[in-house]
């Protein structure tokens, strides 16, 4: 049951604040945080409030991730492991969420190497939600989840560590005479320890250390982990096999880390993609073996696209973070002399500026000087626009304002918002990434949408739908209640 869109569909004509009509994420900033709670909860982000990855915290006065969570302890499998992870900013319910109230005993498995990724697919509750730290280099979960870790979780940590692969090398699935791409392509930035040449060997700067981790999050074989983990917790759990409905949430990263790395057009990305037939494969084959194919109903969708690297794009380049931030604030320093406490612009993350209170509550009625920091900035290269976001609309008849206020811009992204060009990709200074996807190009917000399994009958549909559509067609299908969602049920 297949949704395509061989074009990019116009917006539709409807008032997006009360319907959606896409066939794409319809809203500004795709990334991992806005697009896994957008698939569960069937709603947008300026509903359910993950707006993005990273948010600066005026009360806290700093930078949070969106599922950090300062009253959760982390349960780890391995090393000791800081801070604690939750949906306490989420704002409504996941469709696992309903699938527990509605379902008593329902049980919910979920594993992703993000904590956003495992914890989106949740929600505020699981049998075993399960992701992977980077501070700590393992695996853990939340007290909001478990006290203790999960005894088939551990089970499977302790007889198969993602350590394992040390000194394995990430080599080409297939001949390499059937790849498009060519090795080393423009602009990759492999990680440490890596050049952009196959093979690709594991190695930490001493053993199974975070050069390694880092390495094996980007390379062929964390799919291939993550999937294992998911059928082992598909047979220790019995789902499916209960009176009640179960969910299985698997967030599989590794595309998105070696986009990050090395770009969609890439030989590393398009061996991924093929191992991620492989992957899907045995993950149907054990659904099909241990549940039978009328006892379930696969989903294959993404949070978002990504963006060419730079250099395989005439014309595209780089639009430096620092630099916008600069700009700001030497407009609005010009305009305004020196801010008290050091700067006008308090923090910048993921294209959001915040100013600080005094020169935020004063540029509100300074309409011209609002324009004049936009115009400051919509002259750097690359720049599409500069959002003032108190001003942004839903109900806007710019498609660009309405995207950034389907995208919360105006709960947790500072007073401005900046949007790029086409191809052109957000870059920190001595970011070491190749390549970024948090624009409103149809590149980063066109993903699939395919069902599988069960009720569902065979077909390809070339009508607009949106991955907010899911939540409310699957609790169609198990008979459970989802009012918040605003998505379309698919028949």
């Amino acid at each position: 049951f297949f949704f395509s869109s061989r074009r990019r569909h116009t917006r539709c004509s409807r008032d997006w604040s009360s319907d959606v009509c896409s066939s794409d994420l319809p809203y500004l900033t795709t990334d991992t945080c806005s697009g896994h709670f957008t698939i569960s909860t069937g709603t947008l982000p300026y509903e359910h409030g993950m707006v993005v990855d990273d948010w600066y915290d005026r009360e806290l006065r700093k930078q949070v991730e969106c599922t950090d969570d300062e009253d959760a302890k982390a349960v780890t499998y391995g090393a000791e492991s800081k801070g604690g992870n939750s949906a306490t900013n989420l704002k409504v319910p996941t469709l696992a969420d309903r699938i527990r109230e509605q379902q008593p005993g329902a049980r919910v498995v979920t594993v992703s190497i993000k904590a956003r990724g495992a914890i989106g697919l949740a929600g505020h509750g699981g049998t075993a939600v399960t992701w992977f730290d980077d501070g700590a280099d393992t695996f853990v979960t939340s007290s909001v989840y478990a006290r203790v870790p999960a005894p088939a979780v551990k089970q499977f940590m302790d007889a198969s560590p993602y350590q394992r692969d040390l000194d394995a090398a990430w080599t080409l699935r297939d001949a390499e005479a059937t790849y498009h791409a060519r090795d080393a392509g423009l602009g990759e930035r492999p990680p440490a320890g890596w050049t952009a040449l196959f093979p690709h060997v594991l190695k930490g700067i001493k053993g199974a250390d975070g050069q390694y981790a880092t390495q094996w999050q980007r390379s062929g074989f964390a799919n291939a982990y993550l999937t294992r983990m998911a059928v082992s917790m598909l047979e220790a759990y019995q789902l499916g096999k209960g009176n009640t409905v179960d969910v299985l949430g698997l967030s599989l990263t590794g595309t998105d880390r070696v986009g990050h790395a090395f770009g969609p057009d890439s030989r590393e990305y398009e061996d991924v993609v093929a191992r991620l037939d492989d992957e899907l494969g045995d993950l149907i084959a054990a659904l099909d073996r241990t549940v039978g194919r009328s006892g379930y109903v696969l989903v294959l969708t993404a949070d978002h696209g990504t963006t060419s690297v730079p250099q395989v794009t005439p014309g595209a380049g780089r639009v430096v973070n620092e630099e916008v931030r600069e700009r700001i604030e030497d407009t609005l320093r010009t305009r305004y002399g020196a801010a008290e406490g050091g700067s006008h612009v308090e923090w910048s993350v993921w294209g959001g500026y915040v100013l600080r209170e005094a020169t935020r509550a004063r540029l509100a009625a300074d309409p011209a000087t609002v324009r004049a920091v936009q115009e400051a900035v919509q002259t750097i290269p690359g720049v599409q626009r500069l959002l003032y976001t108190p001003t942004l609309s839903r109900t806007a008849k710019d498609p660009l304002e309405q995207m950034a206020a389907l995208s919360g811009a105006t709960m947790r992204r500072g007073e401005f918002l900046l949007t790029v060009q086409r191809n052109w990709v957000y870059t920190l200074r001595n970011g070491a990434d190749a390549t970024h996807h948090n624009t409103g190009q149809d590149y980063n917000q066109r993903v699939p949408l395919i069902l599988f399994g069960g009720p569902v009958r065979a077909g390809t549909f070339d009508v607009p739908v949106s991955p907010i559509d899911i939540a409310p067609t699957l609790a169609s299908l198990v008979g459970v209640t989802m009012p918040t969602a605003r998505g379309r049920v698919l028949r």
